[in-house]
């Protein structure tokens, strides 16, 4: 177990806690956040050992064949408000709901499969940017000033 890190760490924080530390000591000790060391010393209290161990998820991607491949780029090309909705930008968590709920075009799809699929087919999506004006700024410079200084954080 020792040589699995995460299950190693959730296992000296049992340790540490049959030992008598604290959950504020404990997190000194392992500079873990207070919450996941209860969690942890709850699910090793309920159900013992194999709660801590890690498993190993496999999580089966889904194959998409061309033609819904090449539906999902030209969606993701197209504008949302052709499709009548109410903005202007995809975000892939949008898409993914939009693909799967309102066109039924697929069964199950994340929003990493997406960036998948639109990295196959060379698109790189975009980060999404922070407008430093806007029309009710009335073009302030001290108001410009003070949002550029923010984003260069």
């Amino acid at each position: 177990m020792l040589e699995d890190t995460e299950s190693g760490y959730r296992a000296k924080i049992i340790l540490l806690k049959d030992e008598g530390y604290t959950v504020p000591q404990i997190r000194k000790l392992t500079n873990h956040h207070d919450n996941n060391i209860r969690k942890w010393i709850h699910r090793f209290n309920e159900k013992g050992i194999d709660s801590i161990i890690s498993k190993k998820h496999n999580h089966k991607q889904h194959k998409f064949d061309n033609d819904i491949e090449k539906q999902i780029v030209d969606i993701t090309s197209a504008n949302p408000r052709s499709f009548d909705l109410g903005f202007s930008t995809w975000s892939l968590r949008v898409l993914a709901g939009f693909l799967m709920n309102d066109l039924k075009l697929v069964d199950k799809i994340s929003h990493s499969e997406i960036r998948n699929i639109l990295l196959k087919h060379n698109i790189k999506w975009r980060i999404s940017k922070t407008v430093l004006s806007n029309k009710r700024s009335n073009n302030d410079p001290a108001e410009y000033t003070l949002k550029k200084s923010t984003l260069n954080r």
